[in-house]
């Protein structure tokens, strides 16, 4: 059975939830219902002539009381939802209506941890597109296709290590300049159930998902409080709301990740007062990169449909662009499950049941 995390049906259901809750779309219709019955009423009849009778019925109706209401109420949900965003982006940004200023994409700098496949290359390749000077920090040797471009600087370094991110932050600070961008990219995974995880293991995935948060977090934050300017994105996962089944180390990685974004961003708001310094948290579904290719094909028999790496990065600019942070999920139509843990007990574990079905070895 798929997982109804990544059902189809999610999809659909989000993208008419969306349409049905837009006021642009229920408002217009409640007021020419309104005040002007009868012409909706011909306006109906002109473009349902070949449609079924029972549903050239129902859509007469629309000017009819009880139809009204329904639309009040589309307007009313809709209104309350519209605000909810704009409240939700609002708060995620110091309370700032706006965007945040002072950016210049041709003199900005980027680090991007991880930047030499997956995600992170994609997110490398855009920001070079739009003008930023890019340092990669990854053990991996850059791709091919990302040699011998002037706006981009390759930087040996174990994220696991502090002494390693010191070095080479050390070294970006001074072949580039101060960094205004760091998009914390690195992650590892390798699904094993609890009691086969090795302690090397742990170690090693905690080194890289969660402590690296903290060690390039160190190196560039404090240059980006004293100019009150900067930007840090931690890639997060869909995992940091939902546990998986045999893979208890990267959920809890990616909870941490969750708890280290929202942690940061009071600090930057009340312990150092820098307003301006953005920070954003990406929780992707699972994505096709190396990182899943020797348990993809389990997962696709289970009925999970991946995301590329393209549709992350594309993602993670474009908040970046817009120069402001928040909470992004990917696919936006998951984004109720970040609501789990308030969830009945119950329905948490139908959730969880159905995730593990197509997590765990047959």
């Amino acid at each position: 059975m798929a997982s109804i995390l990544y059902s189809p049906a999610i999809e659909v259901i989000a993208s008419a939830n969306r349409l049905l809750l837009s006021p642009f779309l229920s408002g217009p219709i409640l007021l020419s219902a309104t005040y002007y019955p009868e012409t909706v009423r011909q306006v109906i009849a002109a473009i349902t002539q070949n449609l079924p009778e029972k549903l050239v019925t129902l859509l007469a109706s629309v000017p009819h009381p009880p139809a009204i209401t329904a639309l009040r109420v589309l307007v009313a949900l809709g209104v309350i939802r519209t605000v909810n965003g704009a409240l939700n982006t609002i708060a995620s940004n110091s309370w700032r209506l706006g965007a945040a200023k002072g950016w210049d994409w041709a003199n900005e700098i980027a680090v991007v941890t991880g930047g030499s496949s997956g995600i992170g290359k994609g997110i490398v390749e855009r920001l070079v597109a739009l003008g930023v000077r890019v340092a990669v920090f990854d053990i991996q040797d850059l791709p091919k296709e990302l040699q011998g471009n002037a706006r981009i600087r390759f930087y040996h370094c174990d994220v696991t290590s502090s002494e390693s991110v010191a070095a080479a932050a050390d070294a970006v600070r001074r072949e580039l300049g101060h960094p205004s961008i760091l998009v914390n990219n690195a992650g590892i995974a390798k699904p094993m159930p609890i009691l086969k995880t090795s302690e090397e293991y742990l170690r090693k995935i905690f080194g890289v998902n969660v402590m690296s948060l903290w060690f390039t977090t160190q190196q560039f934050l404090p240059r980006m409080i004293q100019l009150n300017k900067g930007h840090i994105v931690t890639v997060a996962s869909i995992a940091s709301f939902v546990a998986l089944a045999t893979a208890a180390d990267y959920s809890a990685t990616k909870a941490g990740a969750l708890a280290f974004h929202e942690s940061l961003v009071s600090e930057i708001k009340h312990q150092y007062k820098a307003p301006n310094v953005l920070a954003s948290v990406i929780h992707p579904n699972f994505v096709r990169t190396p990182l899943l290719d020797d348990f993809s094909d389990r997962l696709e028999r289970c009925g999970i449909r991946f995301l590329t790496s393209d549709r992350i990065a594309d993602e993670v600019v474009a908040q970046i662009k817009s120069r402001r942070g928040g909470q992004l999920v990917i696919p936006s139509s998951a984004t109720g499950i970040s609501a789990i843990r308030g969830w009945p007990t119950w329905l948490q574990e139908v959730v969880r049941d159905s995730v593990a079905k197509g997590a765990v070895t047959p």
